[in-house]
């Protein structure tokens, strides 16, 4: 491991610790709240106190009794569960995995480590099938492109895989300074790849071949000599057909966000800047009925009218960094790095919330059944 990696990876460990211990939620919200029924909870990684923690986040693969959860664990091992919580493989790999899992259309689901080893698993019959080695860590969640997976590593490159495990393409970019652990994700949309890498560049790309579109540098400055000066990107680039701010309406667009950094919003076509915002996010927005709903890590709550710009409503949340929102049962779900979860009305009033230990780094996975959320502690709980 890299001096950087270990840096922000040492980084994220004390951090995840500083927060957990986190002041609850403002007075105005915690004394009526309704409490979240934990359906289910397991151990995922069986970690010991003194263990690295875990950041890898689960996918659901099947339906019925079929379905399935996959999800990689600290211990190095793939762990396959039925959707009562029931472990049903543990399947071993090179080394552990903090990354995200994705289902492609054929069923099977992909997973990486740490090392860089991309695996392609078969949930039903409990079997890695192959394994292929990329050029560094994946640390974010791979992305379904048709029959074939598209991966952004910690070393700012894409690689798109198919179904059998062969390489269909690479692209390399420059290697960047320090970086969070956890790193952004591509966006696929209309044949076209999107991604933010964590040297800053922005780029856009043919998803079929792998050629380059156009590339646009969005930090200035990537040197950072602590964590708290540290811009990275984290959220997943958000494609928009129509936008509108600061009475501006802008259409086709894609948006990219860094972790205390700026949110900018370019053309889908050529790169070029529209606009850009002093709002650190490490998710992207969600878009429901043209309202726009973000979460920043100051935990400031917006909704945010996409077709006039106007804001609809503001909530401060407790100050800590939050991640979300997802989008179920009509109400936003919002996780916060104490282990915190919350339910949030369409309207900005909260519901109901958990307190689950540890920090949460990864988005709550929305299922038929509940949502699946894993901490680092290596906790895997459904939620209802």
């Amino acid at each position: 491991m890299s001096w950087g990696k270990q840096w922000a990876t040492t980084a994220m460990f004390f951090l995840g610790i500083l927060l957990s211990s986190s002041p609850p939620l403002a007075a105005d919200s915690a004394a009526s709240l309704s409490t979240l029924k934990v359906v289910w909870s397991t151990d995922v990684d069986g970690r010991k106190p003194t263990d690295a923690l875990s950041f890898s986040s689960p996918v659901v693969t099947g339906t019925g009794k079929q379905a399935r959860i996959i999800i990689g664990g600290a211990d190095a091992r793939v762990h396959i569960y039925d959707m009562q919580g029931q472990e049903l493989y543990r399947l071993p790999i090179e080394k552990n995995s903090d990354s995200g899992a994705v289902t492609l259309a054929s069923g099977l689901v992909v997973v990486g480590d740490s090392q860089g080893r991309l695996y392609g698993v078969d949930a039903e019959q409990g079997q890695v099938l192959w394994h292929v080695d990329l050029s560094s860590s994946v640390t974010g969640i791979p992305l379904a492109v048709g029959d074939d997976v598209v991966v952004q590593t910690t070393g700012n490159n894409l690689y798109r895989i198919n179904a059998k495990g062969e390489k269909v393409w690479s692209f390399a970019s420059q290697q960047g300074g320090l970086g969070l652990y956890i790193s952004s994700s591509p966006m696929f949309h209309d044949g076209k790849l999107y991604a933010l890498l964590g040297n800053g560049d922005a780029v856009a790309m043919d998803a079929q071949t792998g050629d380059l579109i156009w590339r646009k540098q969005l930090l200035l400055d990537t040197d950072a000599a602590m964590l708290s000066e540290l811009k990275a990107p984290q959220a997943i680039p958000l494609w928009l057909s129509k936008v509108s701010f600061d009475g501006r309406v802008l259409q086709d667009v894609v948006l990219f966000s860094f972790y205390q950094g700026k949110t900018f919003v370019l053309n889908q076509s050529n790169g070029n800047t529209m606009l850009s915002q002093d709002r650190s996010l490490k998710s992207s927005p969600v878009l429901l009925n043209d309202t726009l709903y973000s979460v920043d890590t100051q935990g400031v709550l917006q909704a945010i009218n996409r077709n006039t710009g106007q804001q609809q409503w503001e909530k401060t949340l407790a100050i800590q960094e939050w991640m979300g929102p997802v989008i179920w049962h009509h109400a936003l779900w919002l996780v916060g790095q104490n282990g915190k979860l919350l339910k949030v009305s369409l309207k900005g009033d909260i519901l109901a919330s958990l307190d689950m230990g540890g920090s949460v780094e990864r988005l709550p996975v929305v299922t038929n059944h509940g949502l699946l959320l894993h901490n680092t502690l290596g906790g895997l709980y459904l939620i209802h």
